[in-house]
């Protein structure tokens, strides 16, 4: 060994290790590619067989895929009819008693207005004031679907001077 290291510079035997590592590995590749061309020519219905199966298994991890999917859908749209019935439940409730605020108020507007009718017909007069908020109010209790009894009371304050008599 020692007579090798020394006939040989380090140069050379870096070299020369070099090469040999380049050999080794152009010759595996000669033999990986002679199996690749030896399967070509000849185990093409394997191959075919092989693209197959893998085919195969797509379409089964595809259609599982797809099922899974399927299957989270159907809870969301559960849950979502679920949770619509909930909100019509509340927007029943909300409505029912939507209607009976509008109710309670179309009764106090009645019987503010009552309440006013009569205190101007003894007084005898109704100021501008007084007149305009009759109004409103009379315009909100008809928008309320208030009835006709209120109509005439209005008709006889609308009649008084819109002044104190002298």
């Amino acid at each position: 060994m020692l007579e090798l290291l020394s006939a040989f510079s380090v140069d050379q035997i870096v070299v020369y290790t070099i090469m040999l590592i380049l050999a080794i590995k152009g010759g595996v590749d000669l033999v990986i590619w002679a199996k690749e061309l030896y399967q070509k020519k000849f185990n093409k219905d394997h191959l075919k067989l092989n693209q197959q199966e893998m085919l195969e298994q797509h379409y089964e991890d595809c259609e599982e895929r797809h099922i899974e999917s399927i299957k989270k859908y159907e809870a969301l749209l559960s849950e979502i009819d679920s949770l619509t019935e909930t909100m019509n439940t509340r927007v029943d409730r909300v409505e029912a008693r939507l209607s009976q605020l509008t109710k309670s108020d179309m009764h106090d507007i009645k019987g503010w207005i009552v309440e006013k009718h009569h205190s101007l017909m003894i007084q005898g007069w109704v100021d501008d004031f007084t007149m305009d908020t009759l109004e409103k109010r009379y315009a909100d209790y008809i928008s309320e679907d208030g009835n006709s009894y209120v109509k005439g009371l209005m008709t006889e304050l609308r009649a008084l001077p819109h002044y104190p008599p002298k």
